[in-house]
């Protein structure tokens, strides 16, 4: 593909529209679009602006139209680029286009132009796909979040933490290069703790792609607890039932229960487990629940932590609340029948299924919480995310070894290879590094023209 020659393509979407447009792009392109005027000879153009021109077609007609140009690398592709707009017909873009290839401008491939301006260092691949994904949007959501990754959403924090490794192993590298003069450019301590900052930040990323590749059904909320938290009670409240069984005795929930509700417009799925409680081997079903609710709270959307006001947090509430990222959980006080102040710890969502107080409150916020999840998980085009998980799988398993390396006191030059390993695999998500199969796969999904 020679990226110097002229391309062009129609790139106003196919249908009926108030215009056409029709796109040129490379060094003669304002000499081509030009050629086919009443005024040929008219090149002088050093800056970008809109000028009407008269078009010559077939049988000695005219028409008029508006040139967009760009001689300079101020454009999109980087390169000397024109808009030639015209009245909505595609008759009228396809004579134009018929004469602009005449004038020896090729016709575009599938994505040409995108990947021209990517080439050039106008946007990098994550920003590319996202390109794609404003055109391809089928929703105002879809839309919204390819606007996020084209300017810089999904890209930012990959390369932000590229760089934050590229300083770390210029700093390792330079210890090694004066490892006999025994001086260290960066401590162990300060290493290990910037890495894992990486990884955590990279590992919260790849959940959330986790999630958008593979929560396709509606959201599930579940609530856990220990052993008669209120949960069951809590439960009915919210899904405005009785079909968890209530009993002040401990232990009464032993499978759990789900029931489907619409709050606000959206569908979600409230699910009652068993208390959390330790088991002694040999207890079958005291094993199950635990069973069961561990399968239940990992497949969880948001988990709702249901903590006896009376009793307060305790050391195996916070063990359960590990289990759960904090971004995806919400710590509920139950049983706030008293106007007796709660702990400032859940203060924001005390609840009482007796009376029915805070119940309204947690289900706006159980809402508000799924709402802003959901937005995150669709902050990438679908493309993106798939491309994207597999390097940055690769990435974290290089920086846990790096961890690991440095924990064990390997030698700096292991630690450095990992590091280095690292940087590889996010330079290929945004193309830093790419080979041309990779370019084939993201632009050959493009439309002529874009």
């Amino acid at each position: 593909m020679d990226l110097e020659q002229t391309i062009v393509a129609i790139s106003s979407a196919p249908g009926i529209g108030s215009r056409s447009i029709v796109r040129l792009s490379g060094e003669d392109a304002v000499r081509i679009a030009l050629s086919i005027t009443t005024q040929p000879n008219e090149t002088s153009f050093n800056t970008s602006q809109v000028v009407p021109r008269e078009i010559c077609l077939p049988g000695e007609r005219k028409l008029t139209a508006d040139f967009w140009i760009w001689p300079t690398s101020r454009s999109y592709t980087k390169q000397p680029q024109v808009e030639i707009h015209l009245p909505g017909s595609r008759a009228i873009a396809d004579l134009v286009l018929l004469d602009l290839r005449r004038a020896n401008a090729r016709l575009a491939q599938p994505g040409e132009f995108t990947m021209r301006a990517f080439l050039a260092g106008r946007l990098d691949l994550t920003q590319a796909e996202a390109v794609l994904g404003v055109i391809d949007a089928n929703g105002e959501q879809r839309f919204q979040a390819a606007l996020r990754q084209l300017s810089g959403g999904l890209s930012g924090p990959l390369q932000a933490a590229r760089n934050d490794l590229i300083e770390l192993l210029a700093l390792l590298e330079a210890g090694l290069d004066f490892v006999e003069e025994d001086i260290e450019f960066i401590e162990m301590e300060e290493l290990r703790m910037r890495v894992t900052q990486i990884h955590d930040s990279l590992a919260k990323l790849r959940d959330q792609i986790r999630s958008r590749t593979t929560n396709q059904s509606i959201p599930k909320v579940v609530l856990l607890g220990l052993p008669n938290a209120g949960k069951s009670s809590l439960f009915n409240a919210l899904a405005g039932s009785d079909e968890a069984i209530t009993s002040p005795i401990s232990g009464t929930t032993r499978d759990f229960i789900t029931r489907k509700v619409c709050w606000e417009n959206i569908d979600l799925e409230l699910v009652d487990t068993a208390g959390h409680e330790a088991f002694e081997d040999g207890d079958v079903i005291r094993k199950f629940m635990a069973d069961q609710t561990r399968f239940a709270t990992e497949d969880c959307d948001l988990g709702i932590l249901c903590v006896d006001a009376e009793v307060g947090i305790t050391d195996q509430d916070r063990e359960l609340c590990a289990r759960i990222p904090v971004d995806q959980s919400l710590m509920v006080a139950t049983k706030c029948d008293t106007p007796e102040p709660v702990s400032p710890e859940f203060a924001a969502h005390a609840t009482s299924a007796r009376t029915g107080s805070g119940v309204p409150g947690l289900q706006k916020a159980i809402v508000a919480k799924l709402t802003e999840l959901q937005l995150t998980a669709d902050a990438m085009v679908p493309s993106s995310a798939i491309r994207c998980l597999g390097a940055i799988e690769q990435t974290l398993g290089a920086l846990t070894t790096c961890l690991d390396g440095i924990s064990g006191y390997q030698s700096e030059e292991l630690i450095a290879s990992e590091i280095r390993y690292a940087i590889s695999q996010l330079a290929e998500v945004v193309g830093a590094v790419y080979t041309d199969d990779i370019l084939d796969v993201i632009f050959s999904r493009f439309c002529i023209g874009k």
